[in-house]
């Protein structure tokens, strides 16, 4: 996915003065295997990476070469799960429950050419940011719509799902305002640093991990 390139000056925590709360995040999502349907959890832990174990797998060819939704759509029909930190996938036409080797051999049958599994356990199969973040206002703005191009407006799959404070600051109207800023979200903080330039949202770095929760409140 491509995105716009213009990520401001982060605005350190020491200098960002008395912070206020911008939003409270509702939900967590994990995709444990890059274009596979999430899973979504109360508590996560957020890396320099990303959030530990999102997007860590994902399904490749023969060749070793990343095979994604936009080449299968039918990916996002295997629902990955992390059992006691073990991937367990649901595959059509299979067996549920099955252990990543398993769970090739079914998808190599269910699609009809040889494929594997593949793990990075840094997340390296994310696309372009460590973490993705997008507000319910967002998710239910129908003019979007008709913009987003790129992904399902009421399911953009996103890391952190908020709801936005009733009294932003002066000028600022959904999370796509917050570029170049610095915020806390439970232990972490997140770099807002770059937009979706065809998806909901905002892309964050993490200059600092730490656990997330939901009910905690995003401070700006």
């Amino acid at each position: 996915m491509t995105t716009d390139t213009d990520t401001g000056d982060h605005r350190p925590t020491s200098q960002a003065g008395t912070r206020r709360a911008v939003a409270r995040i509702t939900e967590l999502w994990l995709f444990p295997v890059k274009s596979m349907a999430g899973t979504r959890v109360d508590s996560a832990l957020v890396t320099a990476t990303g959030l530990a174990g999102d997007r860590s797998w994902a399904v490749v060819d023969g060749e070793g070469k990343p095979v994604t939704a936009a080449d299968e759509p039918r990916l996002r029909l295997v629902t990955p799960r992390l059992v006691d930190g073990q991937l367990l996938l649901d595959v059509p036409d299979a067996t549920p429950g099955l252990a990543p080797d398993e769970a090739a051999a079914a998808l190599s049958r269910w699609l009809g050419r040889d494929l594997r599994l593949a793990s990075q356990e840094t997340g390296g199969f994310a696309d372009v940011a460590p973490v993705h973040v997008v507000s319910t206002a967002s998710m239910s703005d129908a003019t979007h719509a008709e913009e987003c191009d790129a992904c399902d407006i009421s399911a953009p799959r996103a890391n952190l799902v908020l709801d936005l404070a009733a009294d932003l600051p002066d000028g600022e109207t959904s999370e796509r305002d917050w570029v170049g800023r610095t915020v806390r979200a439970g232990e972490a903080e997140l770099a807002l640093a770059k937009l979706p330039e065809h998806c909901l949202g905002i892309y964050a770095d993490v200059p600092r991990g730490g656990t997330v929760t939901v009910g905690d409140q995003l401070l700006a």
